[in-house]
C-alpha cells in the first residue's frame, strides 16, 4: 500500500531517532561539541542548540504563544538568533536545556493524542503529521553531526524519509517527479530520469550534497539543484 502518514503512527520513528541523538551526545566529549558540522557555520553545539531552538518553537505551538516568537529577518535570521542565544552555556547546558524541552513536548504531545489538531505558523494542523516533519528534522541534523547510524536501520530508515519527503513535497506544492523502487528512486528533472541510490535521493530530497561521502554522488545531486 502506499505510504499515507495521515494514517501512520510518527512516534515508534521519531523515538528512536531521539533515543540515537541523545545517546550520541551524552556519549560526546568537549572536542566532539567543537567539531563542525555539515551544515555551514555551524559547529555540532551550534546544531543542538538550533535544536533548542525547534523545540521552542514547538512549545509555543502547545502553549499558543506562536505571537511572542521574534520572525523578523525570516526564517534563516529566526534560526540564527536561536543558536546565538544559547552559546553562552557550555556543552553539558545546551545538552541538558535541549533533553529538558524535548521530553516535555513529547509528553504533552502523547497526552494530546496524534488525533489532535495544533496551532502551527501555517495554522492548525494534525499533530499526527507535525510529529513526521519533526521526525524528519531530526534525521537531518542528526546526519548533519554524524550520529551513526547502525547498518541494520538504514535501508529502513532511508525509505521512510523518502516515502513522507515525496509526500510532503506534494503536500507543499512541489510536487517530486519520483518513484521508490526496491532500492532505488527513479527521479524525473528537467526532462531527464535519473535512478539513484537511496542515500542520494535523501541528500537530494533534504538539500544536503555535502552529507555524502562520494564525490560523484555530491556533484549530481549539486548538478540536480533541488532549493528544498
Amino acid at each position: 500500500m502506499p505510504f499515507d502518514p495521515r494514517a501512520e503512527n510518527p512516534f515508534p520513528i521519531y523515538d528512536a531517532e531521539i533515543r540515537r541523538l541523545r545517546s550520541y551526545l551524552r556519549g560526546l566529549g568537549a572536542a566532539g561539541w567543537r567539531a563542525p558540522s555539515h551544515c555551514r557555520g555551524w559547529i555540532v553545539k551550534d546544531v543542538v542548540s538550533h535544536l533548542i531552538t525547534d523545540e521552542v518553537y514547538n512549545q509555543a505551538c502547545l502553549d499558543h504563544t506562536l505571537d511572542q516568537l521574534d520572525y523578523s529577518g525570516g526564517l534563516n535570521a529566526f534560526n540564527e538568533r536561536g543558536v546565538q542565544s544559547w552559546r553562552f552555556l557550555s556543552h553539558r547546558g545546551v545538552l541538558r536545556e535541549w533533553e529538558t524541552r524535548q521530553k516535555d513536548v513529547r509528553r504533552r504531545w502523547g497526552r494530546l493524542g496524534l488525533g489532535a489538531r495544533i496551532e502551527t505558523s501555517v495554522g492548525m494542523y494534525p499533530l499526527r503529521l507535525q510529529v513526521w516533519h519533526l521526525a524528519q528534522e531530526y534525521t537531518i541534523h542528526a546526519d548533519d553531526i554524524e550520529v551513526p547510524v547502525a547498518a541494520r536501520a538504514r535501508t529502513a530508515r532511508w525509505r521512510w524519509r523518502i516515502q513522507f519527503g515525496i509526500w510532503a513535497a506534494r503536500e507543499e506544492g512541489e510536487p517530486e517527479d519520483a518513484r521508490l523502487d526496491d532500492g532505488t528512486v527513479r527521479l524525473r528533472v528537467r526532462g531527464q530520469v535519473h535512478h539513484l541510490d537511496l542515500e542520494t535521493y535523501v541528500a537530494y530530497l533534504t538539500n544536503r550534497p555535502q552529507q555524502l561521502t562520494d564525490p560523484q554522488s555530491r556533484a549530481l545531486v549539486k548538478r540536480l539543484g533541488r532549493s528544498g
